[in-house]
């Protein structure tokens, strides 16, 4: 069975996120120092799967498809977003374009749910140990 080549598809929205996520300007988080403890580092679990697709797109254009989490803080790159504690257990935070998203607990890792309704699971990285 063939399936329909969805790049071209999803290029337009893609790009309006992208557009979205960059139109802070200076409002965004200050750039971040390097956490003193080195805290878990996740990714997304599964960008293959096509119904996580939208979530995934979401996560690499606000920077949160590979971040370290490290107690109540975030690092995606070298912002830091702090987590507050929300009443369901969840974590929120706030990103400098004014989405928000939650980090809800799954296992190993968590799904990292958005306001607009995206949701992707994200996974901890395997030890890479000592390089």
């Amino acid at each position: 069975m063939n399936r329909p080549d969805l790049r071209g598809a999803l290029f337009l929205p893609a790009l309006a996120v992208l557009a979205t996520a960059c139109s802070g300007g200076g409002d965004g988080p200050a750039t971040a120092k390097t956490p003193r403890s080195a805290g878990d580092v996740f990714e997304i679990a599964t960008p293959e799967d096509r119904e996580t697709v939208p979530a995934s797109v979401l996560a690499f254009v606000t920077g949160l498809h590979v971040m370290v989490r490290d107690g109540d803080r975030v690092y995606a790159g070298q912002t830091r977003l702090d987590l507050e504690r929300q009443p369901d257990g969840a974590r929120a935070l706030t990103l400098g374009n004014g989405l928000t998203a939650q980090l809800v607990e799954e296992g190993d890792g968590f799904q990292l749910r958005f306001s607009t309704g995206e949701t992707v699971m994200m996974r901890k990285q395997p030890d890479q140990g000592d390089k």
